[in-house]
């Protein structure tokens, strides 16, 4: 009997966040001869679904359906307009509905933030795109985020980080159904990763260079951008304040929720990331314009902040 499995898509919805790992099933069925996966698109209650793209997709069924004999996998797509759900009652006993009848629940990108707001991911391990880890961490104190992650597998629930992700997860269901071999095979007919390198937070701008908290923290800020190339610490920034190590340190945590060491590697790192994809700079020479005092010191905080090392990233990422 077909592994039965039903992505649900908002009106709105990323379509790659759909038909993704729709692909991913479809293609472990291609390389199986017969259909291991029945794939089906779920509608809220129109069973034509407008996406974020304006492209249509007409549903197989819609989220009031009676409950089928059995169903191996419901996953909720994620969608730039979801806000407009995450209040919305009915939608969410709906979902706890499919989502209990199914062996494995989940979502892909910012599906998690319905899984939250539906009360189904209390407690747990789950990942969301890395623009909305912050909020879901917010808002649902009592879900464990993990921004980093590609996608995570936590007993029966199965979250991916956003949008290409949504593939990452699906074929490692497919490895857990189907094996190892049956997964690489797929992998590289989609010409996709078998094990994507490093975390999703390679993927962001977040912690890109800018100003924040009182204008003294500001200034010391914008004189440190302005000078990376240059041996600055916290003793560095505390006398360009005119305060202590102590002092400013505690001005960071309060403003920035972060000490001023983690905020500098953090805005070398960036800074790297850039000439990285240039690719006009060899990474001793990027070293030193970040002011890292060794290729080896930059390659430590960049696996720190970023779990792949400059090399990695610069192959991947490079103009």
């Amino acid at each position: 009997m077909p592994k039965h499995i039903i992505i649900l898509a908002v009106p709105g919805v990323q379509l790659l966040d759909v038909s993704g790992p729709l692909d991913v099933f479809a293609e472990a069925n291609q390389q199986r001869g017969r259909e291991v996966y029945k794939l089906s698109v779920m509608a809220v209650a129109d069973p034509v679904i407008v996406s974020s793209s304006g492209a249509r997709l007409l549903a197989d069924l819609t989220l009031d359906a009676p409950l089928p004999d059995a169903l191996d996998t419901f996953l909720i797509a994620g969608a730039p307009v979801l806000d407009n759900y995450l209040s919305d009652e009915k939608l969410h006993e709906n979902i706890c509905r499919w989502s209990h009848h199914a062996q494995r629940f989940g979502s892909v990108c910012s599906g998690a933030m319905l899984l939250a707001a539906a009360g189904l991911i209390n407690g747990r391990r789950v990942t969301t795109h890395w623009t909305v880890a912050e909020r879901l961490h917010q808002e649902y104190p009592q879900v464990s985020v993990e921004a980093d992650a590609i996608f995570i597998a936590d007993a029966e629930l199965r979250t991916a980080a956003g949008v290409t992700s949504g593939l990452d997860l699906a074929l490692n269901m497919v490895e857990e159904d189907l094996g190892r071999e049956t997964a690489l095979v797929v992998a590289a007919q989609l010409v996709m990763f078998f094990k994507r390198p490093g975390g999703q937070l390679q993927f962001s701008r977040h912690g890109q260079a800018s100003l924040s908290g009182r204008s003294a923290l500001q200034d010391v800020q914008r004189w440190v951008l302005n000078s990376l190339d240059q041996p600055h610490n916290v003793q560095s920034l505390a006398t360009h304040m005119g305060i202590s190590a102590r002092h400013i340190t505690r001005l960071f945590n309060q403003e920035l929720n972060q000490s001023p060491a983690e905020w500098l590697e953090q805005q070398r790192v960036f800074y790297a990331r850039q000439l990285l994809e240039a690719g006009e700079l060899a990474v001793k020479q990027i070293a030193a314009e970040c002011g890292f005092s060794s290729v080896d010191i930059l390659r430590r905080a960049f696996v720190r902040q970023l779990s792949v090392t400059p090399s990695q990233y610069q192959k991947y990422h490079s103009s």
